[in-house]
């Protein structure tokens, strides 16, 4: 999932959402020197990103694009899914999507633990209104093709607009399938680990 998914779900479960970011750019072992909610953030991001890539309605939804987006079709999914989630926000949410993303804004401060790329991600987020712009197709287009310049040779994710269109009615419904799964199981999964570090204590 991407950036808005993740901080959704990092409010949802009780969780950091500077650690939900944070799970962008860490690699390897959890460093244990980073504070616990810190450390559970990135841990919850890695979950949620594993459950993604296996879930049938994500997987089905990444092999019915052709060639060669196929290849990035895990890149492609995730934007599209958090511009299903910002067109859809009210039926996750209470409050309205414009409330919940100055409310991230004030928690994403940033810190010692934070990495360069990290600090430029979120300042590029509120300068720009990221967030806020995935609620319209062009705004996720523009977003995705932009990821083109991450890679040191051409993609065609440049080219993705019409394909977006061509398949969005299916992305669509595929979204609203799976996201109540992946939010169920966002919960479930804190509550595990949570119940067991409860019961290393006690």
């Amino acid at each position: 999932m991407n950036y808005l998914a993740h901080l959704h779900l990092a409010q949802l479960s009780q969780t950091s959402l500077p650690g939900a970011l944070l799970g962008e750019y860490v690699r390897g072992t959890i460093d244990p020197r980073l504070p616990v909610r810190l450390q559970e953030g990135v841990w919850l991001h890695r979950r949620i990103d594993s459950f993604t890539d296996a879930h049938p309605l994500h997987a089905g939804a990444v092999r019915t694009l052709p060639s060669p987006f196929r290849r990035f079709g895990g890149i492609i999914m995730d934007m599209m899914f958090d511009h299903f989630l910002a067109k859809h926000w009210s039926r996750y949410h209470d409050w309205p999507l414009n409330d919940f993303i100055r409310y991230a804004h004030t928690q994403l401060l940033p810190d010692e633990h934070w990495p360069i790329a990290m600090k430029t991600l979120v300042d590029r987020m509120q300068h720009y209104q990221l967030l806020a712009s995935y609620r319209t197709l062009e705004g996720v287009s523009l977003a995705i093709a932009r990821i083109d310049h991450r890679f040191r040779r051409p993609t065609p994710l440049v080219h993705c607009a019409p394909l977006l269109q061509e398949h969005y009615a299916d992305m669509e419904q595929a979204f609203l399938d799976f996201y109540p799964d992946l939010m169920a199981f966002a919960i479930a999964e804190v509550n595990k680990r949570q119940a067991i570090s409860h019961n290393e204590y006690t």
